[in-house]
């Protein structure tokens, strides 16, 4: 039994990814406490709630302009990643360094199509993801070294409830050329259960209709 811990587990493919997983060791974390405490109980497993762009833990934001939105897109989707590599790469380098070898290490970041393209009509959103995609290249030689595998899954559109707790409700003819997000968790499960000695820096997945 592997022990995996999941960041954005109350919703979406951080959910099916914990669903898919469901027979792993696993540790839920999100900032939807709801949410997460429901998933946690359906599946038997640990959880902690917590916001990865707060290391403070201080109070969220009350009231958002637009500026602040923009800020927060950048801090989950950059900083957010960057700060969990960061506090938890050091312990499995020390896993792997235990283990001598053995077994590598795995960490797999859910990036976007977003990080891979530009897109005129989002164009933070995109440079939030690019700076998570250029920061895993630029970490992954080195955690290489140490025997942790890191890895970017880049998926187009999901067919979650993403966009309308964004108030950006896309038509139901765009989201049906979605991925689901269990789709997109055997995609990870893929990633996670290659041998130890093999690695995917990146892999990009999407709807075939979705070009």
């Amino acid at each position: 039994m592997r022990k995996v811990l999941i960041t954005g587990a109350g919703n979406g493919v951080g959910k099916a990814t914990a669903e898919i997983l469901k027979d792993e060791k696993l540790l839920l974390i999100d900032i939807d406490e709801k949410n997460l405490k429901a998933v946690a109980k359906k599946l038997n497993c640990d959880y902690f709630v917590c916001d990865v762009t707060n290391v403070e833990n201080n109070e969220h934001f009350k009231k958002l302009n637009t500026l602040e939105k923009l800020k927060n897109i950048i801090a989950t989707n950059t900083f957010g990643t960057i700060a969990m590599i960061t506090a938890f790469s050091p312990i499995l380098i020390n896993n792997a360094a235990v283990k001598r070898g053995v077994d590598s290490c795995q960490i797999i970041n859910i990036n976007s199509q977003s990080g891979v393209e530009t897109e005129e009509f989002c164009p933070v959103y995109n440079a939030s993801k690019h700076g998570s995609y250029y920061y895993r290249k630029a970490v992954q030689r080195d955690l290489a070294k140490h025997n942790v595998k890191i890895t970017d899954v880049c998926p187009g559109l999901i067919k979650t409830d993403f966009y309308i707790r964004a108030n950006d409700e896309l038509s139901s003819e765009i989201m049906e050329l979605g991925l689901s997000a269990k789709q997109v968790a055997l995609t990870i499960k893929y990633v996670f259960d290659l041998p130890s000695d093999i690695t995917i820096p990146s892999i990009e997945i999407r709807n075939i209709k979705n070009y």
